[in-house]
């Protein structure tokens, strides 16, 4: 995202987990961390895969599966 060529929608599966790594230290300074299925939706969202909508119902989902 730091590349002025680059819209958004534009990133390629690489750029958007190189975003992650560059978030990463970040909250790990916050003391927080990600799982990997949150990664994951976080890395489609980049590329404007899915919307935040999506992510969202996704969340929600898999925290009702946990909670059964």
């Amino acid at each position: 995202m730091n590349d002025d060529k680059t819209q958004c929608g534009d990133l390629t599966e690489a750029q958007a987990r190189a975003e992650y790594d560059r978030l990463a230290p970040i909250m790990a300074i916050e003391g927080r961390t990600m799982d990997e299925p949150t990664k994951e939706l976080l890395v489609q969202l980049l590329q404007e895969n899915i919307t935040i909508d999506d992510a969202l119902d996704s969340i929600l989902r898999r925290r009702a599966q946990t909670e059964q």
